[in-house]
């Protein structure tokens, strides 16, 4: 975790960078990681393999993330859509920065 000292932030503000494997299996709606912050403001999520992240919702140190794909051949073109209940998302990293204080 990083405290930065600037004047562009206030006083105390962390940086959390969290690093987790996606879950064996997925549940609807997203699952959730914690922060080292107690009171996370702000998060942004990556997912590897082409897979899509989300920051849903923040509550505290949790955050609540969605993992979508793009669930159609490459010949047609639409929305990504939330990886189905029970997917297996264990080989993907999700890195998460969470700011607050």
């Amino acid at each position: 975790m990083i405290t930065i000292p600037s004047k562009n932030y206030n006083p105390g503000v962390k940086i959390d960078v969290i690093e987790v494997n996606g879950p064996k299996s997925y549940t609807t709606g997203g699952f959730t990681v914690y922060s080292r912050i107690m009171n996370v403001q702000h998060a942004v999520a990556v997912a590897s393999n082409g897979y899509l992240a989300e920051v849903v919702s923040l509550a505290g140190s949790a955050i609540k993330i969605k993992i979508y794909q793009f669930n159609y051949p490459a010949t047609a073109a639409g929305p990504a859509v939330e990886v189905p209940k029970g997917t297996d998302l264990s080989g993907i990293k999700i890195t998460v920065i969470a700011i607050g204080q």
